[in-house]
């Protein structure tokens, strides 16, 4: 048991404080007169909890050379010990699963990509093979993972533990996933939406930027958006903030397409079915049928007949879709991402096809991550968990004995 004493919990805050700046410092560093500086604890005080530190595997000593011209013992410092514990993150989509093994800098140490299996128990299993795979690649190292969180293409219900709307990969409905999962692979694992932990990876990304009021919308086999307000990331009352996909579409394209979704007209399989539909309605091209997303992007940008139909619908459905979104939350920027979203000839389109829905266009945006925004999000989630849990464990383990 932790200490509950007054002193006690006054020990562990401050040495989740120094920790915080050897966080800071990242692989650079630091003397103990520095801590003491930054922080304004006394210098016994940080010298104590440094050694605590180094004792519990945290930081280790990084003996400094001594400068040239000076006289004396220079002051020794100290550094992360970034595999002291490792989190994991994991980008379950409808076609492809993202996992990953990272150490406390946020750096990936090992990565493996699966195909998803076709429903969701499977999936899952799927998840926890490949992560007992990568944790043996590691060797003993493997054995320091603290954490790991997991996006999924759905509307996670804490509550109930349960994932929701997700079509494009079934079987969630009857599986509490959160307590699946942590059960066999030994550790808290963190939910969220997919969309989500994108958003949350295109937040650190842009880290100092100031876009603290943006939107991330990632368009490929499905469609979703991520909030970020006044810098925090909005999930709304239930976990279902950003369904844009589902948004009904009055008229795109002709009566053809009335009353259909968002995702019905420009997820990646809707705009293959938009250009096998034009070139059936006798537009040229110059593409093979089964041509892909991006191959039709290109086309578009050369001037193709058929591929310019299909781009030109897709990209006025979501610049209607995201004029909603404007109107109501006003954001400075919206970062379009996934597949069909992180495409620059795509996003020049929509905004090329905004100004008919909205008076004041917000910058809008390719991201820079592309298809590892939301694997990166759940690194980052795993990582806030650990970063805030492991000093009260490691040091609070140290006073039992």
């Amino acid at each position: 048991m932790l200490e509950e004493s007054g002193s006690g919990m006054l020990r562990l805050r401050n040495g989740q404080t120094v920790f915080d700046r050897f966080v800071e410092a990242g692989t650079k560093p630091i003397s103990r007169a520095e801590i003491a500086r930054r922080t304004g604890l006394s210098k016994p005080t940080v010298n104590t909890l440094v050694v605590d530190l180094e004792a519990a595997g945290v930081v280790r000593c990084n003996p400094s050379v001594q400068p040239r011209g000076r006289i004396g013992r220079p002051a020794a410092s100290y550094e992360l010990v970034p595999d002291a514990a490792l989190v994991m993150g994991v980008d379950m989509g409808a076609t492809k699963t993202i996992i990953g093994i990272a150490d406390l800098l946020g750096d990936v140490i090992a990565t493996e990509q699966i195909h998803t299996p076709a429903h969701a128990a499977a999936a899952v299993n799927a998840v926890v093979n490949a992560t007992r795979r990568l944790l043996e690649r590691l060797g003993d190292r493997g054995s320091r993972l603290e954490a790991a969180c997991m996006g999924v293409p759905g509307v996670y219900r804490p509550s109930q533990d349960r994932v929701e709307m997700a079509p494009n990969l079934p079987g969630f409905g009857d599986l509490p996933i959160r307590a699946e999962l942590s059960g066999r692979l030994g550790v808290e694992v963190t939910i969220e939406n997919d969309v989500n932990l994108a958003t949350v990876g295109e937040a650190n990304a842009m880290e100092g930027e100031g876009a603290r009021d943006f939107a991330a919308i990632s368009i490929g086999t499905g469609i979703g958006m991520g909030m970020v307000m006044e810098g925090a990331l909005y999930r709304g009352a239930h976990g279902a903030a950003g369904e844009i996909g589902s948004v009904k579409l009055p008229r795109v394209g002709g009566e053809v397409f009335h009353a259909l979704t968002l995702e019905d007209v420009a997820s990646a399989p809707a705009i293959r079915k938009l250009f096998h539909r034009s070139v059936e309605a006798g537009w040229r091209t110059g593409l093979e049928g089964d041509a892909d997303v991006p191959a039709i992007f290109a086309a578009a940008a050369r001037g193709d007949q058929a591929a310019t139909a299909a781009l030109d619908i897709a990209a006025d459905a979501v610049a209607f879709a995201t004029s909603y979104f404007c109107w109501v939350n006003d954001p400075t920027l919206v970062v379009f991402g996934g597949g069909v979203g992180s495409n620059p000839i795509f996003v020049d389109a929509v905004r090329a096809r905004i100004g008919r829905y909205l008076t004041v266009i917000p910058e809008m945006a390719p991201s820079t991550l592309g298809g590892r925004a939301a694997f990166l999000g759940a690194i980052s989630t795993a990582l806030a968990e650990v970063r805030g849990s492991l000093v009260a464990k490691r040091l609070g383990r140290r006073s039992e004995g």
